[in-house]
């Protein structure tokens, strides 16, 4: 079973916070969800909800959350009063359900945004809000799984416009090696660590930047419908 960033038992109240911030952005601060993920993202607060820090999983609200963000990116508008309503909306089902996703999958949000954004998730309300949550991470996992045509190494080279040889001379790696993580024919998740740290130091990024998503199957315990 992939390890997870951090126990089950703060997951609700994950969800509840990234649901509730959310669903503030978007209709109490009139943005669209992709827009305020964003600065989710930007904030620094995604990589560091999606780690376990304790601060953002349960020691705050999810308005409190979306303060934070809002105040991190720089965003000077009024924080707007919040609206309380006891229904749950799609929005914030997408919230509630992109953070389970991103426990179970062990990707990060910023993985998860590069090939399947909040929106998407939005139109996904129907049928999955009424379906367990391992029916959508699967759905999630095809899609993903699919839309990652190109290799991590080979996203992250391309940006810097480097060829195959330049990577080589750059990193001390063979251009064979390189070629086979890029075709796939090796898996770069099995790499040396100090191939790995090699390629990452010119690439600018960090090893899990490189790692390939292999969706692990494994079937724990996880929360109901919501």
């Amino acid at each position: 079973m992939a390890t997870r960033a951090y126990n089950e038992i703060y997951l609700g109240c994950a969800q509840e916070n990234l649901a509730t911030m959310f669903r503030y952005g978007t209709e109490n601060c009139s943005m669209q969800i992709n827009e305020f993920h964003e600065l989710f993202l930007q904030s620094g607060i995604a990589r560091m909800f999606g780690h376990g820090d304790f601060r953002y999983l349960s020691g705050m609200s999810g308005i409190e959350l979306a303060f934070e963000v809002l105040r991190l990116t720089g965003n000077g508008m009024t924080h707007p009063d919040p609206v309380f309503h006891l229904e749950k909306s799609p929005e914030y089902w997408t919230g509630w359900i992109l953070a389970f996703y991103q426990w179970y999958s062990g990707l990060t949000f910023e993985r998860i945004h590069e090939n399947l954004k909040p929106d998407e998730i939005l139109k996904m309300y129907h049928p999955f809000h009424e379906m367990d949550p391992l029916q959508f991470a699967d759905h999630a996992d095809e899609l993903i799984v699919k839309r990652s045509r190109v290799t991590r190494l080979k996203m992250y080279r391309d940006r810097l416009q480097m060829s195959q040889n330049e990577l080589a001379a750059a990193s001390g790696c063979s251009v064979r090696m390189i070629q086979n993580y890029e075709q796939r024919r090796k898996n770069i998740n099995k790499a040396q660590l100090e191939t790995i740290l090699s390629l990452t130091s010119v690439l600018h990024c960090s090893p899990e930047d490189l790692m390939e998503y292999l969706p692990d199957k494994t079937v724990g315990t996880v929360p109901g419908v919501l």
